[in-house]
């Protein structure tokens, strides 16, 4: 789906690139037949030859539709633009996770998370505890309900996450796996070390 949308936005750019070259070259001068075979060999004929020319009344030249085209193509690559980068947005969070963190030197362990909302904001809930969430683009973050342990990364794909944490005042890394569909949330399995810190 990515590859569709990088050649979509590339054709779409070249062909407005294109058109806009083909507009910018210059046009070849078209003589009438009636020039052609005209010239001067007497000068008292010079005013006739204007004469017959103002009697021919002025010759509005064709209207080009190269720039309906050229407009047609750019308003085009707007929509295109709108649609694939701006209006859609590319990660979807909600639905069920296993999380996984890693506290160096205190704890590690991992449990399911589901994030309820929508692609941008929402809350969600592991074991016990519940926060709320937002995404902005690839970037994601959630916050617990105390405030004190604060998830930040980004997508690495549709179905994986990854980023650091900082729990009262305590660093570590987290990694994310999106799951099937469950109920329930199961047991944290989590290998606890010293100085452990509850999550």
């Amino acid at each position: 789906m990515i590859k569709h949308k990088k050649m979509i936005t590339a054709f779409v750019i070249f062909a407005f690139l294109s058109l806009l070259q083909i507009s910018a070259m210059p046009q070849a001068a078209q003589q009438s037949p009636d020039q052609a075979g005209t010239s001067i060999s007497n000068p008292d004929e010079a005013p006739n030859f204007i004469e017959e020319e103002g009697d021919a009344g002025y010759q509005p030249k064709k209207k080009s539709m190269l720039p309906i085209i050229l407009g047609v193509v750019a308003l085009g690559a707007v929509v295109a633009v709108l649609v694939l980068v701006v209006l859609k947005t590319k990660y979807d969070i909600t639905g069920q996770w296993q999380v996984s963190w890693n506290y160096p030197g205190y704890n590690s362990g991992s449990a399911p998370i589901i994030f309820s909302g929508d692609k941008k904001s929402g809350s969600f809930a592991i074991g016990s505890s519940s926060g709320t969430y937002t995404v902005d683009g690839k970037n994601v973050s959630w916050t617990y309900s105390d405030g004190n342990t604060v998830y930040t990364g980004t997508f690495s794909g549709k179905n994986n996450m990854s980023g650091t944490i900082v729990s009262s005042g305590t660093p570590g890394t987290w990694t994310a796996v999106r799951q099937a569909a469950t109920t329930g949330f199961g047991n944290i399995a989590a290998t606890k070390g010293t100085g452990e810190r509850e999550l």
